[in-house]
């Protein structure tokens, strides 16, 4: 696609995240692996979109919250897996993530989604000293016993004294 080149040059890297925790996982090189649901059309939307957007809005750094490990097991092509997924949990050890339990026993981040957290963030953990521009949400379509929804801060930071 003719992208903006930081879209292409950010989506390709959550790509290669994306395959090194899926090579890992499963004991193969990288350029080996195949992209069976994450090379799905949504995943391949979600990745360039994000990316796309965070360009569009003239983002220069992200910051992460800590992420819930949710709970249980999801099915996916290879039968029934724990949560938070092999290639998840990967991401997370190879970027140090922090993370917590909230108690729901539900898959609330998804490989594409860490993939993209730890490739686009700075870090993870505090909320970093700053001025709030604008707030956005974004509603999932699962139902959970908390509000499933993803916050986006834009702001300006602002230096400590």
């Amino acid at each position: 696609a003719k992208l903006p080149k930081q879209v292409e040059i950010w989506s390709i890297a959550v790509f290669r995240e994306l395959a090194i925790a899926e090579g890992l996982v499963h004991g193969i090189a990288p350029a080996q692996v195949h992209f069976h649901e994450v090379g799905a059309l949504d995943a391949i939307v979600d990745i360039v979109c994000t990316c796309a957007g965070l360009a569009y809005l003239g983002v220069e750094q992200t910051y992460c919250s800590p992420l819930p490990a949710g709970g249980g097991y999801v099915h996916c092509d290879h039968g029934m897996m724990p949560v938070p997924a092999p290639a998840t949990l990967k991401l997370w050890e190879n970027h140090a993530v922090t993370i917590f339990d909230n108690g729901i026993r539900k898959e609330l981040v998804t490989p594409t989604g860490a993939a993209i957290a730890v490739t686009l963030s700075e870090s993870f953990g505090e909320v970093p000293l700053m001025t709030i521009k604008k707030v956005g949400l974004g509603a999932g379509s699962q139902e959970l016993e908390i509000p499933n929804i993803l916050r986006l801060w834009l702001g300006s930071s602002k230096k400590k004294a």
